[in-house]
């Protein structure tokens, strides 16, 4: 193994702080996952900042999940990551565990309701990242074959591309709009 040359007026941090610092930086991310700013595009907050129930619940382009859909798939990712931070060996999820129904009535109180369960699981996630970081951040998740650290950053990915899909709908969807129309007026 090749001796490192560290010049003596840098002192050599130990491990545990680089994980630490590591671990606040994951938790920055999964935090503006939610509420920004991120440096590429909206949050999954701004993205969907008025949106009613109505709008998150039109499926502009058929092959696309909806809005809702999104949403509550995201919050369920961050939910079960959570879960095998604290240790539960957990199997990959099935379809419908991945991609929960949308609440019927779709009311106004489910749609909000819905946000603040995927706001509260990537806060919850965030606050968990930094509390596993001293006791095992590389630790590999049971039955899977990545650790902790890889896992947090991949559900702040996932919420981040998830943000990309919520913009391209709410495109699609208030394009279709009648010029001038409320979306009062376009409720069913």
């Amino acid at each position: 193994m090749p001796i490192i040359d560290v010049p003596e007026d840098k002192p050599v941090r130990h491990p545990e702080y680089v994980y630490m610092d590591y671990a606040r930086h994951l938790s920055g991310r999964l935090r503006r996952t939610i509420t920004g700013p991120m440096w590429h595009g909206p949050s999954l907050r701004e993205a969907l900042d008025g949106m009613n129930a109505a709008e998150a619940v039109e499926r502009p382009i058929r092959s696309m999940k909806t809005v809702w859909e999104i949403v509550l798939h995201v919050t369920a990712r961050a939910e079960r990551a959570r879960l095998r931070m604290d240790g539960l060996a957990l199997e990959e999820p099935s379809p419908e565990s991945d991609w929960p129904r949308i609440p019927i009535p779709c009311t106004a109180a489910a749609w909000e309701y819905s946000q603040a369960q995927m706001a509260n699981a990537y806060r919850a996630m965030a606050v968990r990242v930094c509390e596993v970081m001293s006791s095992g951040f590389l630790k590999v998740v049971e039955k899977q074959s990545y650790n902790i650290a890889t896992m947090a950053d991949g559900v702040a990915e996932h919420g981040a591309y998830h943000a990309g899909q919520i913009v391209l709908l709410r495109k699609e969807i208030r394009s279709r709009r009648p010029r001038g129309a409320n979306v009062t007026d376009l409720m069913w």
